[in-house]
């Protein structure tokens, strides 16, 4: 990112409303602006990736800070992780609700 960019970042989020989810050219990256907190600003960036075109829940994945993301990384890149879920889909993934006739 360039210094006008950063600039033009920074811009965007000081003029921004409390909550208002700020469009990045990444689909599924938002940045979020929660309300200030004792006189601090805080800044989220939010992971909300789409399926097919859909964003599977209401709200992503907030980070604030380089740990955060870290942490989180380290998660979703553990095998472990990735065979549980699988498992969990597996079994308990959407299913077709039976039609009742009457």
């Amino acid at each position: 990112m360039n210094e006008e960019q950063k600039k033009n970042l920074i811009k965007t989020i000081e003029e921004s409303d409390e909550w208002q989810r700020i469009d990045t050219s990444i689909d599924g990256l938002y940045v979020v602006k929660p309300p200030e907190y004792n006189n601090n600003q805080a800044v989220f960036v939010e992971l909300r990736p789409t399926i097919n075109g859909q964003a599977p829940k209401r709200r992503g994945l907030y980070l604030k800070s380089i740990d955060d993301f870290e942490a989180y990384k380290k998660l979703l890149e553990n095998p472990k992780t990735r065979e549980l879920i699988t498992i969990i889909s597996e079994y308990y993934g959407i299913r077709k609700t039976p039609k009742i006739e009457i």
